[in-house]
């Protein structure tokens, strides 16, 4: 596992520890997203270039936290932040566009904590907030549609706390949020919630929902905060539940990615697992196999196109690639060193 993290002896190396996303652009690129900014990895100089705020430069980033980095379809990179919005970055002229959430204006973004960014096949990029809810941006008239949790509508939006967007193979939203998780038909905008029930041992284990994946076999796999992993059978709408007790490294998960062999690699707050579906089985690892720290977070796990995997935390952020994680199946060998009777050393028959 490689680890890279801040040096206050560099003044290239990242610019903070606490990791909260990470992206790799379709030229190779990869971004980092914490609380120290945006920073920009050079592979060949292995240095971090960093983008910060400025209150004398109304184009540079309008926060110093990030939680999501996002690339569209015409290249241009979408940044999450924690309070300052939304931002769309030209990395040709290095200038961030800011867009906010201004309560005087019905089609603004729907709130400035962002912590998910998606584009779906029809175009639209779909921004999950942390208070608001879920915004549809639409480019053409660079307006903001809402979708909010809407207590009297049993088909709205479960929770107003989005921590993640995917879109699965027949182009349906999945959104995870603190309340549940939810299925959204984009063509008739209607949520489907799917909650925890304490009388249904086949429910969602948690409604705090941090993140989803759907594996190559077309599984959907659920993460939540405290209830494990979620394998979600989507024709009878089932949840089978893995936690700690099988094998689990913690039952609060932060990411899911899978790697060439059909692996599931899960990031928690106590290292990551290797989870084998076929035999349900789970291999841990933990900061003493060099991990940033046992400790990862939401939002910060990403899969290159070359099958690299990157996972971050509160310490920086490891990089992958899983054939290479081998496990030592050579047994140590015993050696003795002393023999102590009474305290004191006792010669050792043919030393």
């Amino acid at each position: 596992f490689t680890h890279f993290r801040h040096d206050s002896t560099d003044p290239h190396s990242l610019s903070y520890d606490y990791t909260r996303s990470i992206f790799e652009d379709r030229g190779g690129t990869l971004w980092i997203g914490g609380y120290g900014g945006l920073n920009k990895f050079d592979a060949l100089t292995e240095r971090f270039t960093h983008f910060r705020h400025n209150d004398s430069d109304p184009y540079s980033l309008s926060v110093d936290r990030v939680n999501s980095i996002y690339q569209d379809r015409k290249g241009a990179l979408w940044i999450g932040t924690d309070g300052g919005g939304l931002n769309k970055f030209d990395a040709t002229l290095e200038r961030f566009i800011h867009f906010r959430h201004d309560p005087t204006e019905t089609y603004s973004l729907t709130h400035n904590y962002v912590y998910a960014i998606h584009e779906d096949r029809a175009g639209m990029l779909w921004i999950g907030t942390w208070g608001g809810g879920l915004s549809k941006f639409d480019a053409s008239t660079k307006r903001f549609s809402r979708f909010r949790h809407n207590d009297s509508d049993p088909n709205s939006l479960s929770s107003n706390e989005v921590l993640s967007i995917y879109e699965d193979r027949t182009g349906t939203l999945w959104i995870a949020t603190y309340g549940g998780l939810n299925k959204f038909d984009v063509t008739s905008e209607q949520f489907t919630s799917f909650r925890h029930e304490s009388s249904n041992p086949n429910s969602l284990s948690n409604d705090r929902v941090s993140s989803i994946y759907e594996d190559k076999k077309g599984d959907l796999w659920i993460g939540t905060f405290g209830g494990g992993l979620n394998k979600f059978n989507r024709q009878n709408e089932q949840f089978k539940h893995y936690r700690q007790k099988q094998g689990l490294a913690n039952d609060t998960i932060y990411g899911i990615l899978e790697d060439g062999t059909g692996h599931l690699w899960i990031s928690t707050n106590k290292g990551l697992s290797k989870f084998n579906p076929t035999t349900e089985t789970f291999k841990n690892y933990n900061k003493q196999d060099g991990l940033q720290s046992n400790e990862f977070n939401t939002g910060a796990y990403f899969r290159s196109q070359s099958g690299e995997l990157f996972f971050g935390g509160i310490k920086g952020f490891n990089r992958f690639f899983p054939e290479f994680i081998k496990d030592d199946a050579q047994k140590p060998e015993v050696v003795f060193t002393d023999f102590l009777l009474f305290n004191k050393s006792v010669p050792l028959k043919g030393s």
